[in-house]
């Protein structure tokens, strides 16, 4: 009789020493008949299509490509097709990326003039509204407090601001 775990979901696969593995050294536990089905996943066969093709029934494919998922640690069966190809093809999988190369941090913020390390205007568009929104607001504050501190300044001389 089979038990799950409590609170454990029962359709999720059963954790093994193969969360370790890297993916090539998972494709070599996979038997020769799951790389088989696999590559047939590959040319969008059905389970049916792909019994009828090896004569074994529909059960049986689904059995083992469920066991070839697992073994792989991937969700669906042209995940693990997918893998398979990638790997009789020699592409070795990257690590996920956690940023894209091209996405530049939006703050701090570089320098608006050129610079020794950047000569030319690198900025994104983010940096570029961000310097736009900063500029609109720091310059009136600006000549606003300067235009206070003369007329201060005037009134101490005592002199009369126009």
């Amino acid at each position: 009789m089979l038990t799950t775990d409590p609170g454990r979901d029962p359709t999720a696969p059963f954790p093994t020493s193969n969360d370790r593995l890297t993916p090539p050294e998972r494709i070599g536990l996979l038997s020769e008949r799951q790389k088989s089905y696999l590559r047939l996943v590959l040319q969008n066969r059905s389970s049916k299509e792909i019994a009828a093709t090896t004569g074994s029934s529909h059960r049986a494919v689904d059995k083992q490509l469920l066991k070839a998922n697992n073994l792989l640690g991937v969700p669906t069966r042209f995940d693990a097709a997918r893998l398979l190809a990638d790997h009789d093809a020699g592409v070795e999988p990257l690590p996920p990326a956690i940023a894209l190369p091209s996405d530049e941090p939006t703050f701090p913020l570089p320098p608006a003039w050129p610079t020794a390390r950047a000569a030319a205007n690198m900025m994104t568009w983010k940096q570029v509204a961000s310097w736009t929104t900063i500029i609109a607001i720091v310059v009136p504050l600006g000549l606003t407090a300067a235009g206070m501190a003369l007329v201060t300044l005037l009134l101490l001389l005592g002199l009369k601001p126009l």
